[in-house]
C-alpha cells in the first residue's frame, strides 16, 4: 500500500451523522474495512488484466511460430559478400525476440503483479522496435515477409498493453480516495500521538509554573521581611559610610594617576631594553599606581632610580628640571598617599565586617534569585501560551481528519460508523 505523507480532507463534511445513531469502530477496524474494499477493487482489476493476459497468448504463439519458420528458412542472398552479415543478423533477431518471449506471464494476483505484467508487454514491444531499427536493412530486403508478420503480432501486443495501461490508470484514479483515506488514518494516528505528547509537556510546564509562582511569592515575603527589619536599616547607614569612603579612595587614586601621568613618558623611556619585571612595574605605576603600596620600598627605589638617570643625563627628556621636580613631589608625597590608602582600606574593611552587612549580601542574593525566577516565569508563560495554541490547532486538524475518514467510510459502505481512537 503506497502511503502519501500528506493527508487529505477535502471530503464534504456537511453530511455528518449524529454520533448516537452510529456504530462505533476502532482505528484498526476502520483500516480493515478500507483494506477489504481495496482487496475487492484489486480483485476486479486483476480479473480484467488476466483476460488481457489470455489475449496475449495468441500473438505470442504466432510470433514463436514466425521466428521458428524464419530460423529454418534459408535466405537467398545474391551477393556472397553479404551472406555472413545477413545470417548473423537473422540469428540476432531470432535470439533477441525468443529471449523476450522465453519466460511465462503469470496470472496477476496483486496490483504489483498487474504493473509487472504491463511492463512485460511494453518490454516485448520495445524490444521488437529496437531489433527492427538496428537490423533495418535485413528486415526490409531479406526477411520483409517475416518482418511484416512480426510487426502485425507485436502491434497486437502493443494494443493489449495499452488496454492494460488504461485499466491501471482508471483503477488508480478510482482508488485515490481510498488511498487518501489510508493516508488520513495514518495521519490521524500520528496527530493523536503528537497531541498526547504536547499535553504531557503542557502539564509538566504548568506544574513548573505553579511551583515557580509559589517560590516567587515566598521570596517576596523574605525580601520584604529583610527590608523591614531594624538590622537592614542599620546596615544601610553602614553602607552609606562605605560609599563615602569608596569615593574618597577613588579621588585618591585619581590624584595618584594625575601625578604619575606627568612623568610617564620619562618612565617609559627608562624601561627600554630592561627586563620584563621592570617593565611591568612601570606599567603599574602609570596605569594603577595605588598598587605600588603592596610592594612600596621596591617601587620607591625604582622611582628614585629613574629620577637619578634623568639627573645624570642617561635619559634625555624635555624640561629636565620640571620633570625632576615632579619626581621629587611624588617621592615626598607617596608616604602620605600610602598612609591614606591603608587607613581607608582599614575603615572599609572594618565596616564590611559589621554583622549587619551580612543582610545586604543576603538581600543582594535574594534579588538576584528574584530576577532569575522572573526570567524563568516569562519563559514558562510564553511556552504555555504557545503550547495551548499548538494543541488547539492540532485538535482541530485531528477532528477534520476524523470527520474526513468517517465520511468516506460511510459513503463507500453505505453504513453509519463512528471512529473511536484511544486518547
Amino acid at each position: 500500500m503506497r502511503i502519501n505523507p500528506k493527508y487529505h480532507n477535502k471530503v464534504d463534511l456537511t453530511k455528518t451523522i449524529e454520533t448516537e445513531d452510529r456504530t462505533t469502530i476502532s482505528i484498526v477496524e476502520a483500516k480493515d474495512i478500507i483494506k477489504k474494499i481495496d482487496q475487492t477493487q484489486t480483485k476486479i482489476l486483476t480479473g480484467r488484466i488476466d483476460k488481457i493476459r489470455h489475449l496475449t497468448q495468441k500473438p505470442i504463439e504466432n510470433i514463436e511460430s514466425i521466428i521458428s519458420d524464419l530460423e529454418s528458412t534459408k535466405i537467398d542472398v545474391h551477393e556472397s559478400s553479404f551472406e555472413s552479415v545477413v545470417v548473423n543478423s537473422k540469428k540476432m533477431v531470432i535470439n533477441s525476440i525468443r529471449k523476450e518471449l522465453s519466460s511465462n506471464i503469470p496470472s496477476p494476483a496483486t496490483l504489483n503483479d498487474v504493473i509487472k505484467l504491463h511492463e512485460r508487454l511494453d518490454s516485448m514491444v520495445n524490444r521488437f522496435s529496437e531489433v527492427s531499427k538496428s537490423h533495418k536493412k535485413v528486415f526490409n530486403f531479406f526477411i520483409s515477409k517475416y518482418a511484416d508478420k512480426l510487426k502485425t503480432e507485436f502491434q497486437n501486443i502493443s494494443s493489449l498493453s495499452m488496454q492494460c495501461k488504461y485499466e491501471i490508470d482508471n483503477f488508480e484514479n478510482e482508488r485515490q480516495p481510498l488511498q487518501n483515506c489510508f493516508d488520513n488514518i495514518d495521519a490521524l494516528i500520528q496527530k493523536n500521538e503528537l497531541i498526547k505528547l504536547e499535553e504531557e509537556k503542557f502539564k509538566t510546564k504548568q506544574f513548573q509554573l505553579d511551583d515557580l509562582k509559589l517560590k516567587i511569592k515566598k521570596l517576596n515575603m523574605e525580601i520584604n521581611d529583610l527590608t523591614d527589619s531594624k538590622k537592614y536599616i542599620e546596615s544601610k547607614e553602614v553602607l552609606k559610610k562605605i560609599q563615602v569612603l569608596d569615593l574618597e579612595k577613588d579621588n585618591l587614586h585619581k590624584e595618584l594617576i594625575n601625578d604619575f601621568s606627568k612623568v610617564s613618558r620619562a618612565m617609559n623611556k627608562y624601561s627600554y631594553g630592561l627586563n620584563r619585571l621592570i617593565v611591568q612595574r612601570i606599567e603599574i605605576m602609570t596605569e594603577e599606581p595605588w598598587k605600588i603600596f603592596e610592594d612600596f620600598h621596591n617601587y620607591l627605589n625604582l622611582i628614585k632610580e629613574v629620577k637619578n638617570a634623568i639627573s645624570k643625563g642617561k635619559i634625555i627628556v624635555k624640561e629636565t628640571e620640571k620633570i625632576e621636580s615632579y619626581f621629587d613631589s611624588i617621592i615626598n608625597s607617596l608616604p602620605d598617599y600610602k598612609e591614606k590608602e591603608e587607613k581607608l582600606n582599614d575603615e572599609i574593611k572594618k565596616l564590611n565586617s559589621n554583622k549587619n552587612m551580612q543582610i545586604i549580601s543576603k538581600l543582594n542574593e535574594l534579588k538576584k534569585k528574584y530576577v532569575n525566577y522572573n526570567e524563568e516565569l516569562h519563559y514558562l508563560e510564553s511556552y504555555i501560551k504557545d503550547s495551548q495554541s499548538e494543541i488547539a490547532k492540532n485538535k482541530e486538524e485531528y477532528n477534520n481528519l476524523l470527520n474526513s475518514i468517517e465520511t468516506y467510510i460511510n459513503l463507500i459502505t453505505k453504513s453509519k460508523y463512528h471512529l473511536s481512537i484511544s486518547k
